[in-house]
């Protein structure tokens, strides 16, 4: 399903969760952003799509690490950063 992992930190931390989702949001022209879900465990998850494929953050507490799941290549938006 998603063809590409970014780890971002290797701890949850919900700062850089929401610095990684504003990122995603400024440098992404045309981004949709779906309503954030947050798991019994506090995990959050925030889901975007660009031309029909998914963007997920993850501030994941189970798995210990902010990351992002993603049906597209991200670092192309990311190239002069």
């Amino acid at each position: 399903m998603f063809d590409y992992d970014y780890t971002i930190c290797t701890e949850p931390d919900e700062d850089i969760f929401k610095r990684q989702c504003a990122a995603l949001e400024k440098h992404i022209p045309l981004l949709e952003k779906e309503r954030l879900m947050i798991d019994v465990d506090n995990t959050k998850i925030q889901i975007y799509l660009k031309d029909g494929k998914k963007i997920k953050v993850k501030n994941d507490y189970m798995v210990g690490a902010v990351y992002i799941q993603s049906e597209i290549e991200l670092t192309q938006f990311f190239k002069d950063k």
